[in-house]
C-alpha cells in the first residue's frame, strides 16, 4: 500500500477512511480502474490492494456491502480538489434588481445600466417588482413596468421564462444572450 503523506489529510481527504482506518469487515465489494466490482471477503481486497500498491478508500460504509475502492487516494484527493476549484469558479452570484410600480423612466434607464453591468459580468439578473395594495389588483397592467424593461435589455440579456407571479411581487430571471 502507498504510504499517505500527513499533509495530504485535510478538509476533503478527512470523509474518506483509508487503508488502516478501515474496519475490518466481513465481506466488501471492491470497485476501481482496472478491477472488476465484485464481492470479496475484506482480507482478499487487501491483498488485492498490496499487490497492486494502490491505497483501499472506503466509499460507502453504511450499506449492507461496504463499497471499498482501490487506487492511488493522492490523486483521487487531488482530482477531487480540481474539479472542487473548477465548480467554485464557475457560478456566478445571482444579481437581484428591485422594481417598483411607479419607478420614473429615469430610474428604471439607471437600473437597466446596472443589470446590462451584470450580465455582461456573467451574473443572471432576478428582476423583482413589489405591488402593494391597490397595485395588487392591477397585476397585468403592472406587468408593463417589467416587461418594459426586459425590453431595455434586449441587446444584452433575454429572459429564462415569462414573468412569474409570487404573491405581492413579479419576478423574473434574464440571462446573457448567446
Amino acid at each position: 500500500m502507498a504510504k499517505i503523506r500527513k499533509s495530504v489529510k485535510d478538509d476533503i481527504s478527512s470523509k474518506f477512511n483509508v487503508n488502516e482506518e478501515i474496519k475490518a469487515y466481513g465481506n466488501v465489494r471492491i470497485v476501481g480502474e482496472g478491477i472488476e466490482s465484485k464481492v470479496m471477503p475484506f482480507q482478499a481486497a487487501k491483498r488485492i490492494a498490496d499487490s497492486m500498491e494502490l491505497d483501499m478508500v472506503e466509499i460507502k460504509s453504511n450499506s449492507d456491502v461496504p463499497v471499498i475502492k482501490i487506487c492511488n487516494f493522492e490523486k483521487m484527493v487531488y482530482e477531487l480538489r480540481k474539479n472542487a476549484k473548477k465548480n467554485k469558479g464557475s457560478s456566478k452570484p445571482l444579481k437581484e434588481i428591485q422594481l417598483s410600480v411607479s419607478i420614473s423612466k429615469h430610474d428604471m434607464e439607471t437600473k437597466a445600466n446596472s443589470a446590462k453591468k451584470f450580465i455582461e459580468d456573467g451574473s443572471k439578473v432576478k428582476v423583482v417588482l413589489s405591488m402593494r395594495g391597490r397595485e395588487l389588483t392591477r397585476r397585468e397592467e403592472n406587468k408593463k413596468s417589467i416587461l418594459m424593461f426586459i425590453d431595455m435589455l434586449s441587446d444584452v440579456a433575454v429572459a429564462e421564462s415569462m414573468p412569474r407571479d409570487e404573491g405581492n411581487r413579479t419576478t423574473v430571471i434574464l440571462k446573457k444572450r448567446s
